[in-house]
């Protein structure tokens, strides 16, 4: 690609980084009119007024902040570009926040609000993930994804099979609010420390690459969503971005996260 055709190439990408404005404007004005709908509520307390409207804001500027990152990402700075990821999702999380909080009314004013963010919020996403596939640099060497990566004796990690990216994590070491040494688990959905002497069962299991036998393993000792990042029917471990995880709420309250691989399995990764 010569000059002129780097130039075009770059306006065009300009241009339509631009043109997600337009989709967030939209997002503003519904945004607007929710916090409208929620201060005209009397019979709402001020204490649940307040962060439902916090919720609805930080939907919103989430959204902006993953258009400053895809900006920045689009003029070079490529380090920007998992952070623009990381707030859109992180959009989409508060933004099924909010509408479960909104579906607490039955009136058709809130109906036409839900509906409208969902479209505009749908085209937004659509329009992020187009640039990010095509700002994505492309691997010239596609090397082999390693099932399970041992660190040292006492630390394994498990890559996305898509990217790479470190989906889990288990080492012996200490957690959060630990006072000894236990076997502390890291996933996609959250942490958590078990049982220092479960380590030896758990190690072995992944010295033979054995992700179904992990699974099972957090079934009986953890919960029984078992691993958040695996695919029981891939056998396969994804990032939270190439398991499309969800998290669903109920009444502003978390429910679950829901997880759907790249070949469409479903399943409850936490709960």
């Amino acid at each position: 690609m010569n000059d002129d055709e780097k130039l075009k190439e770059n306006d065009k990408l300009a241009g339509r980084i631009w043109k997600i404005r337009d989709y967030i404007q939209e997002l503003e004005d519904i945004k607007e009119g929710i916090i409208h709908f929620l201060l005209s509520r009397k019979k709402l307390d001020d204490v649940t007024k307040n962060l439902w409207i916090s919720d609805v804001k930080e939907f919103y500027y989430n959204t902006v902040s993953a258009w400053e990152m895809l900006n920045s990402t689009s003029k070079g700075n490529l380090k920007y570009l998992d952070n623009s990821k990381s707030f859109l999702h992180a959009a989409r999380s508060r933004l099924a926040k909010s509408l479960s909080e909104l579906k607490f009314y039955k009136e058709e004013l809130v109906s036409n609000h839900i509906k409208e963010v969902e479209i505009s919020f749908e085209k937004c996403w659509n329009a992020f993930y187009f640039e990010f596939d095509f700002l994505t640099p492309s691997k010239k060497i596609i090397e082999p994804i390693a099932r399970i990566i041992k660190v040292s004796d006492s630390e394994y990690h498990l890559p996305c099979s898509v990217c790479s990216k470190i989906s889990v994590e288990y080492k012996i070491g200490y957690g959060r609010f630990d006072e000894q040494e236990s076997l502390v688990y890291s996933g996609i959905t959250h942490s958590r420390s078990l049982r220092r002497d479960l380590a030896n069962e758990l190690f072995e299991i992944l010295k033979n690459e054995d992700l179904l036998g992990v699974y099972h393993f957090m079934q009986k000792y953890h919960s029984i969503e078992g691993l958040d990042a695996y695919c029981p029917k891939c056998d396969k471990i994804y990032c939270w971005e190439h398991y499309n995880a969800r998290e669903e709420y109920d009444d502003g309250f978390y429910d679950c996260t829901m997880g759907e691989c790249p070949a469409g399995h479903r399943r409850m990764i936490d709960d």
